[in-house]
């Protein structure tokens, strides 16, 4: 399963450093942490719309598990109509809604006490960024309760 066309996916341009800090760190992959923003977003009911949205990598990376996961999601917001999920373009653009209301959902419960933010930006805080991979599995953890 994937997407008919490879589509850029944005993200909000004040995470970009996130998104790049956390990948191959806390995650394998952009496309990851995307995922795990989304999740958090819907769980939530919550879509956030960007102030500044950047592209950050392609639709072509998500995995087969993921894509399904995204179409599930429109398929509950949208009372099972198939006609929600026919254009993969529209059904990227409402994941990255919840995506983006997910990353802050993510900063505020977790990721504040690994960040500092500077000139609308995240960046890593160094000194405890070793603990960090660890404190996610546990967030993670916590979220599924």
């Amino acid at each position: 399963m994937s997407f008919s066309e490879d589509v850029r996916v944005k993200t909000e341009k004040k995470y970009r450093n996130l998104y790049n800090e956390l990948k191959n760190f806390a995650v394998g992959d952009m496309h990851e942490l995307f995922f795990l923003c989304a999740c958090l977003g819907f769980k939530a009911n919550r879509k956030e719309p960007f102030e500044k949205g950047d592209d950050r990598f392609w639709s072509k990376t998500f995995t087969p598990e993921e894509y399904a996961c995204f179409y599930a999601m429109i398929l509950e917001r949208n009372s099972m109509d198939l006609s929600s999920i026919k254009d993969d373009k529209s059904v990227i653009e409402e994941i990255e809604l919840y995506a983006n209301a997910g990353m802050e959902i993510l900063i505020n419960e977790l990721l504040i006490d690994y960040i500092h933010e500077t000139n609308e930006d995240y960046k890593l805080d160094s000194t405890c960024k070793e603990e960090l991979p660890k404190a996610l599995l546990h967030f993670i953890y916590e979220q599924l309760q």
